[in-house]
């Protein structure tokens, strides 16, 4: 009979020693939130890191709902063909005025969702801005960008915006 107790026992602290090795999930909402946004100066990249809670970041298809135009003739631009949409910003006069620019910076980051049950994200991407900064046609040396993420589910992230960014000459 004790013995049947002292395995009874250790089955009992085994178990509780598994489960409580188990990494347990974290409750992130299913819409993209951006947790940090800031710009490397030295690399000319915007590092986001962001977590998704159902996993169900990135596009690796040009089919719809993420053909790039939403009609036949090639006019009217798809809103979701990016999951990425970078806003551009100069300060002027002390104020911030978003710039339109003469090609996007919104970009397309591929399918993350990782294998396995838990397809929670929690992410950091490098975006890697190889063009000239600030602008050929700046009239500021004073910038900053902000953000919005978008999922599969065409769920959209609080936009948030990295602080001034001064640029040398």
């Amino acid at each position: 009979m004790g013995s049947r107790y002292l395995i009874l026992a250790f089955v009992t602290v085994l178990f509780a020693g598994i489960i409580s090795s188990c990494e347990r999930s974290k409750d992130f909402p299913d819409e993209p939130v951006i947790n940090s946004l800031e710009f490397d100066s030295v690399n000319k990249a915007l590092i986001i890191n962001f977590t998704d809670g159902d996993g169900d970041f990135g596009i690796d298809s040009d089919a719809p709902p993420f053909q790039q135009y939403l009609d036949a003739d090639s006019t009217i631009l798809n809103p979701y063909y990016y999951n990425l949409w970078l806003d551009y910003y100069e300060k002027r006069d002390g104020e911030w005025e978003l710039i339109e620019t003469p090609s996007t910076f919104n970009f397309r980051i591929p399918v993350l969702t990782p294998a396995g049950q838990n397809k929670q994200l929690d992410v950091k991407v490098t975006y890697d801005m190889d063009f000239d900064l600030p602008l050929p046609t700046a009239e500021s040396d004073t910038i900053k960008f902000g953000v919005t993420l978008v999922d599969r589910a065409k769920n959209s992230s609080i936009p948030k915006e990295t602080s001034a960014i001064v640029l040398a000459d």
